[in-house]
């Protein structure tokens, strides 16, 4: 049994109700670090939050783009120059945010990937306009954490409830240490419209 499948069977052995929604989905990959920095990923991230993937993808272009022409990373992009590109004022203020914060303690972002995942969430929550949810995004993504469970995430409090009225109770808790790939799981239901 490989890890993928290992993870699915704890999955399923702890969320009571849950075994045939997750043989009809693909198996979820291992999580792996994505490799990038935390300053070109976490932009990222908060671009992402609360628009939809086409929206996002764009946006991301725009300011790689103009990142690219200027010679700089996109967090280095000046304000006025990431509303341009279509962000929204807290957006260009969060990304500035993650800038300084590098700028000033670039050995504490540094040693992000050695952090525990509270750690990592109180260090990334730090930067002003950094919410929980993409520093659990972050966590998840970016360095591979495989236990926690954004509960701020609507998506994730919409699959919860939708299995409930299947009277599929689902207790993150129970799923640890891969609290995120129930996450993962629930996206996955979602997306495929299997909920």
């Amino acid at each position: 049994m490989t890890q993928a499948e290992q993870i699915r069977q704890h999955l399923i052995d702890t969320q009571a109700g849950i075994e045939l929604l997750m043989l009809e989905v693909p198996l979820q990959p291992v999580l792996q670090p994505s490799g990038s920095h935390p300053v070109e990923a976490l932009p990222r991230i908060v671009i992402r939050q609360m628009l939809s993937l086409t929206v996002s993808r764009k946006l991301i272009e725009r300011a790689e783009k103009r990142a690219e022409q200027m010679g700089c990373r996109l967090a280095q992009l000046p304000y006025d120059v990431l509303l341009e590109c279509g962000m929204s004022r807290s957006k260009a203020s969060t990304i500035g945010a993650i800038d300084a914060y590098y700028q000033s303690h670039p050995q504490k972002m540094d040693d992000w990937i050695n952090l525990s995942t509270a750690e990592l969430l109180k260090a990334t929550t730090a930067i002003k306009g950094v919410g929980p949810w993409s520093a659990s995004i972050l966590a998840m993504f970016h360095f591979a954490h495989e236990d926690l469970f954004p509960l701020q995430d609507s998506s994730l409090r919409k699959a919860i409830a939708l299995m409930k009225e299947r009277d599929i109770i689902v207790i993150p808790e129970r799923a640890q240490p891969y609290r995120s790939y129930l996450a993962c799981y629930l996206w996955e239901f979602l997306d495929q419209k299997r909920l």
